[in-house]
């Protein structure tokens, strides 16, 4: 297990506040050039079908459910990430958002494939993440605060981390990895999936941990720590939809796997990013 890894397992997300921002980017940059070079064309999905064809129907369903909405949110940062980059303060800064952008579009590529050689189907009507919606409206909030000033393109972009990093990385898809391996990987399940997940979950640490620092940072402001906690709270009811809805795949309905909790999951994530970023226990 990488040392990535590792602080995604222990939830030390966040790199050191010791040194300057720029500094921490370009590390991060670096560690993105030299780690996250994995081949989505290259692991390993045979067993997987074989698994997936011996799946109970219902959990067949069900993984079919779960890998539209990770493919779905995927795509769809992917596509409206670059306002991210263009905020960015910073040659350093920019660089690594750069490689978020890349990193999606490989994300996207893995499920992509998994739909067509797994499942043997292109994809699904995607599954109602509102979070996911909203990147509509913040894009365009984003983009206008590039012809504006520096407040109001810092207050754009503290925003979009929170938005993007905070809560789609940070709260959905770090639950998505607890579902997965409670209701498939800690049966041996699925192996070609558990490594794309462990390798997308090493990029996304990296992602989370630099959002989350910089958020911890801008919430020394108290207005940039109301705008922080204002978003959290704003998205809260849709945040647990994505696992309070029905699962319907091809016009079927299937059971959700006990073993998923997703509320569960998703108020104690939710909870621990914002410890995370203000250092002490927030009520929900």
């Amino acid at each position: 297990m990488s040392l990535n890894e590792k602080q995604v397992e222990s939830g030390d997300l966040i790199p050191s506040l010791d040194r300057s921002t720029d500094e921490v980017a370009w590390d991060l940059y670096r560690k993105a050039i030299r780690f996250g070079t994995w081949d989505p064309a290259a692991i390993d999905l045979s067993q997987d079908k074989a698994d997936f064809e011996s799946l109970d129907p219902d959990l067949q369903g069900y993984l079919i459910h779960f890998c539209t909405g990770f493919l779905d949110a995927e795509e769809n940062v992917a596509l409206k990430f670059c306002p991210w980059i263009m905020l960015g303060s910073s040659t350093e800064q920019q660089a690594f958002l750069s490689t978020q952008l890349l990193e999606e579009f490989k994300h996207t590529e893995f499920f992509m494939r998994y739909f067509k050689e797994v499942f043997g189907k292109e994809r699904i009507p995607g599954v109602k993440n509102i979070v996911q919606q909203k990147l509509d409206d913040r894009v365009k909030k984003m983009l206008a605060a590039l012809e504006q000033g520096p407040g109001d393109r810092e207050a754009a972009l503290v925003e979009g981390l929170t938005h993007y990093q905070g809560i789609i990385e940070g709260v959905q898809a770090m639950t998505g990895y607890e579902v997965f391996e409670a209701v498939y990987g800690s049966k041996g399940l699925l192996p070609g999936l558990a490594e794309g997940f462990a390798r997308i979950k090493e990029d996304e640490g990296r992602h989370v941990g630099f959002g989350l620092r910089m958020l911890k940072l801008f919430a020394r402001n108290p207005v940039h720590a109301k705008r922080i906690r204002a978003v959290y709270d704003d998205y809260l009811p849709y945040i647990l939809i994505r696992y309070d809805q029905p699962v319907v795949v091809n016009g079927k309905e299937y059971p959700t796997p006990p073993e998923v909790r997703g509320r569960e999951r998703l108020t104690k994530m939710f909870e621990r990013r914002l410890k995370d970023i203000f250092g002490k226990p927030a009520a929900v």
